[in-house]
């Protein structure tokens, strides 16, 4: 693919601008606002190019289901937040969810049929995905990353059911909305964020 110039999305003059945005969120007093620049963002984005390679640490920005229940996962996550980023193969176009090794146990609790893709005493690499380029499927008029999880390598609770949908707004920042499907359709539930590694 050839590099595209970004549009307003291009947060070069202030990279830190979803982190900031996740760190002032307030579900009681902000929320729609806070979202709102979010989504307005994440539309002026682009297809990323190049694609993502390697670890990307991430970041769960903030959920969007409804306010008492985007505050509680705030308040967990603030405690508990095992997820440290993916890890993509743009060469095979697919990838992996790494964690923190303490979530073994939870996740064993959660989905007592999974085996993780690599137990090390470091990392849990867990929930594969494969890669497309493809319009958005909440936003079908922009070209999205997508991160697809509904195959048989991933437990069909909860996991199958999302699909992940990236884009990048600045050289080596990328944001993402979480969808999740309910019936044939895809409901936005969450954004998150990947770095290219320093």
């Amino acid at each position: 693919m050839s590099a595209q110039p970004l549009t307003v999305a291009d947060v070069r003059d202030d990279p830190r601008e979803t982190d900031v945005l996740a760190d002032r969120l307030d579900p009681r007093r902000n929320r729609a606002e806070v979202l709102a620049r979010l989504d307005e963002i994440y539309r002026s984005g682009t297809a990323p190019d190049p694609l993502p390679d390697g670890f990307l640490p991430g970041r769960l920005l903030a959920m969007s289901v409804q306010p008492q229940l985007d505050g509680a996962i705030r308040r967990i996550a603030s405690m508990w937040m095992p997820w440290k980023g993916k890890v993509f193969d743009p060469d095979t176009m697919t990838g992996v969810n790494r964690f923190q090794p303490n979530v073994r146990i939870p996740m064993k609790v959660v989905f007592p049929g999974y085996a993780p893709e690599e137990v090390t005493r470091v990392k849990v690499e867990a929930f594969p995905f494969r890669n497309r380029i493809a319009p958005g499927a909440a936003d079908p008029d922009l070209q999205t990353f997508k991160i697809d999880y509904d195959f048989e390598a991933n437990p069909d609770f909860l996991i199958r059911r999302i699909l992940d949908e990236l884009v990048q707004v600045a050289p080596g920042r990328y944001l993402g909305k979480i969808l999740f499907r309910v019936g044939e359709r895809f409901h936005p539930i969450g954004f998150f964020s990947l770095r290219s590694a320093p």
